[in-house]
C-alpha cells in the first residue's frame, strides 16, 4: 500500500459514497469514486491499494471494473458491497474473488478494517472433496470468523448443479441458504454434500436470522430439524393473510406511529405516519430483532417474547408470533409513555391467535421451551 491508501469505490450510491468520502480522514485513506465507465481512465494515472465494488449493478458492468483493475495493478483487494447479501449477491462476490463482503450503509473505519486485516483464508477458494464439509464448517466456527462459506457442487447426469451459503457472525452460523431450505434445514442438506467447492468470502453481511442456538448441536451427528415442513407452510398460508390485516389495524391505532411485520429479522410488510422515516424505523427495528436472537441463543435464556428499545421520545417493541419456526415478529413505533403501551401485549397477542387458531398443526411445530405458562421479556434502553 501507499503511506495513504487509496481506495476506489465504484458504486451508483451518490450519497452513500459521499458519506464515506466525508468520512474520510486527511492522510489517513484518500476515497476516490468514479462511474464504471471512468474507471480506465482513472487507473491509467492513478494507483490503487484497494477497490470496493457495487455487487448490486450488472454482472458484466462488475466483470469489465475487476479485468480493469486487474490489468493495470496486481493483489489489489476487491470489497464486494450490496444492500442485501442474498444468495446471488454472494455468489457474485466468489466469481468475481472478491477478499470480502460489506453490506450497505457501513462506515469508513469498517471497510478500512476489512481491507487492511483480511481473515487469512479471506478469498480462499477449494475443493473440500477430501474434507468433511462439517469439518470445513466448524474451522470457521471455532475460528470466530465473520463472513460467508458458499459452496457448489457441480451438475452430474444425475443431478442439477447444487449451490449453498453459510453466513457467519463472530464465529456462530446465523443463516444458511441451498435451493428452498433455509435455516438449520439448509446446513443440514450442505452437510451430506460432497465434492463440493467452497468459497470463504469475509465480512459483515447482516443477513437475516434463521438459525438460532449454538453451532457444535448444530453439526452434531445425527442432528436433524424435527419440524413438519408441510405443516408449518400450511400454518403459514393460513394464518398469513389475517395477520397483515390486523397489523394494517394496529397501525391506525392512535398513538400508534409504526407497525410492521418481520420474519427472520427482515421487514415482510408494515407502514409508519408520514412524520417518522420509514427506512430508519424499519432498519432499526431489523436490528431489534438481531439483538432479540441473540440474547435468545444463548445458554439458559428465557428470552421468549418481546423486546424494547427506548429512543429519545420513541419506544420500539418487538414481539415474537406464530410457531418459533416460522421466525415471524411484530415491530411497533410508538411515543414514549403513550396510553397505547399499556395494551401493546394484548394488541400483539391478538394477532398472534390468528396462527393459534389454526390448530393442531400449531401444536405439532412449535418447539417447547421449558416454561410455557408465560413470555419473558427482555429490555434495552438506548
Amino acid at each position: 500500500m501507499n503511506d495513504v491508501p487509496r481506495i476506489l469505490i465504484v458504486d451508483a450510491d451518490t450519497g452513500h459514497n459521499a458519506r464515506l468520502v466525508e468520512q474520510a480522514r486527511p492522510g489517513v485513506v484518500e476515497i476516490i469514486t468514479a462511474a464504471p465507465a471512468d474507471v480506465e481512465r482513472i487507473l491509467s494515472t492513478t494507483s490503487i491499494d484497494g477497490l470496493v465494488l457495487d455487487l448490486d449493478a450488472d454482472e458484466d458492468v462488475t466483470a469489465t471494473v475487476v479485468g480493469e483493475v486487474e490489468r493495470h495493478t496486481d493483489g489489489v483487494p476487491l470489497v464486494g458491497i450490496t444492500y442485501r447479501a442474498e444468495e446471488s449477491k454472494v455468489a457474485s462476490a466468489c466469481h468475481l474473488g472478491a477478499a470480502a463482503i460489506l453490506v450497505k450503509p457501513f462506515d469508513i473505519d469498517t471497510l478500512m478494517d476489512l481491507i487492511r486485516t483480511p481473515t487469512a483464508d479471506a478469498g480462499f477458494s477449494g475443493s473440500c472433496g477430501g474434507v468433511p464439509t462439517a469439518q470445513l464448517l466448524s474451522l470457521h466456527c471455532a475460528a470466530a470468523h465473520d463472513g460467508v462459506l458458499h459452496l457448489r457442487v457441480a451438475a452430474s447426469v444425475t443431478r442439477p448443479e447444487r449451490v449453498g451459503s453459510v453466513f457467519f457472525e463472530a464465529g456462530q452460523p446465523v443463516h444458511a441458504l441451498a435451493g428452498a431450505a433455509i435455516g438449520a434445514e439448509a446446513v443440514h442438506a450442505i452437510l451430506g454434500w460432497r465434492d463440493a467447492e467452497a468459497t470463504w468470502v469475509h465480512g459483515v453481511t447482516r443477513s437475516a436470522r434463521t438459525i438460532v442456538g449454538r453451532w457444535e448441536g448444530l453439526f452434531a451427528t445425527g442432528v436433524r430439524p424435527t419440524t413438519n415442513a408441510a405443516e408449518l407452510d400450511r400454518t403459514v398460508a393460513l394464518a398469513h393473510p389475517e395477520v397483515v390485516e390486523k397489523l394494517a389495524r394496529l397501525a391506525q391505532t392512535p398513538d400508534v406511529l409504526g407497525a410492521f411485520l418481520l420474519r427472520h429479522a427482515e421487514i415482510v410488510t408494515g407502514r409508519c405516519v408520514p412524520g417518522l422515516d420509514e427506512q430508519l424505523a424499519s432498519r432499526a427495528l431489523c436490528r431489534l430483532a438481531h439483538v432479540f436472537f441473540d440474547v435468545e441463543a444463548q445458554p439458559q435464556s428465557a428470552a421468549d417474547g418481546e423486546i424494547q428499545a427506548v429512543i429519545g421520545d420513541l419506544r420500539l417493541v418487538l414481539d415474537r408470533i406464530g410457531p418459533r419456526e416460522a421466525g415471524f415478529q411484530v415491530g411497533v413505533v410508538v411515543r414514549q409513555a403513550a396510553p397505547v403501551c399499556k395494551s401493546l401485549r394484548r394488541l400483539l397477542r391478538q394477532i398472534d391467535s390468528s396462527f393459534d387458531r389454526i390448530a393442531p398443526p400449531r401444536e405439532s411445530v412449535r418447539t417447547p421451551t421449558p416454561d410455557t405458562s408465560s413470555r419473558a421479556r427482555v429490555s434495552a434502553v438506548a
